[in-house]
């Protein structure tokens, strides 16, 4: 097991983290986590004087759960260390304090990624928790973009990249705050960009989980929808005709959607 002594002094957690989910700022220290789309520590780092205590933390936090971070404590430290007397000499002069600053640091982190920065500071809402993006960097960047895309927002700011959650609210500011002269016909929009239309309204349709319901390729202004489950025909058509009224509605309703079933597609596809 590592030594508390050789944590302490190692400042490989002292660096910049990329892409984080959350960070604070408080006094000459910016401590930054990145979770997953599950809510679990990918990486922890900070920035500012050298601190012992907050690479220990860094250490061992990756790999816990965002309800494992909140109760992280002093049980957590004795348990690890209960047998490293360097760790116990330190420990000790902890004792008088009333605060004890890298956890009041992770408790401040922790409450900005689950949107209770208001606590500490004034910060735009998160909406994209898997790298990080708040609305202010999608409304900044809508401001430069001549032809804001979908495409081009997750390209630049890495939202709806993750676990894609947040794709149907990227579209709303999208829709909210792109120059209102931009044209909504189908072929001046890149097919990307209806792809992941398409795709958010589908995880809305009442029954696209049940049949797996995926996009399986656009041409033109027809819109093949797969699916993978066992049914009548007279099951399949009313389906049919029930995604392409919700579809036209939630997507456009210039554009076709035909429901086709996904071992059809791959035998076609064979044969040729």
């Amino acid at each position: 097991m590592t030594k508390f002594s050789d944590l302490a002094v190692l400042n490989i957690h002292q660096r910049k983290l990329e892409n984080p989910s959350a960070s604070i700022q408080i006094g000459a220290t910016n401590f930054a986590l990145r979770l997953d789309a599950k809510d679990k520590v990918l990486d922890a780092g900070y920035q500012g004087p050298n601190d012992p205590w907050l690479n220990v933390l860094c250490h061992l936090l990756p790999g816990l759960s965002l309800a494992e971070c909140i109760k992280f404590g002093w049980s957590e430290l004795e348990k690890t260390f209960k047998d490293d007397q360097f760790f116990w000499d330190l420990r000790t002069e902890e004792n008088e304090s009333i605060f004890f600053r890298p956890f009041e640091i992770l408790k401040a982190t922790l409450d900005v990624y689950r949107g209770r920065e208001y606590l500490y500071r004034e910060a735009s809402p998160l909406i994209c928790r898997c790298f990080g993006v708040r609305e202010s960097d999608v409304v900044d960047l809508l401001k430069t973009e001549t032809e804001p895309t979908l495409e081009a927002l997750s390209k630049k700011t890495k939202a709806g990249m993750g676990c894609r959650s947040c794709v149907p609210q990227l579209s709303r500011w999208l829709a909210i705050n792109a120059p209102q002269n931009k044209s909504r016909f189908y072929k001046e929009r890149p097919i990307a960009e209806w792809m992941l239309d398409i795709d958010s309204a589908l995880t809305k349709f009442f029954e696209g989980k049940d049949w797996n319901l995926e996009v399986h390729s656009f041409k033109g202004q027809q819109v093949i929808i797969s699916f993978d489950k066992r049914v009548s025909q007279k099951e399949e058509e009313a389906m049919a005709v029930d995604l392409q009224g919700f579809l036209s509605k939630e997507v456009d309703p210039d554009l076709a959607f035909f429901l086709v079933l996904i071992r059809d597609l791959q035998a076609l596809k064979a044969d040729r």
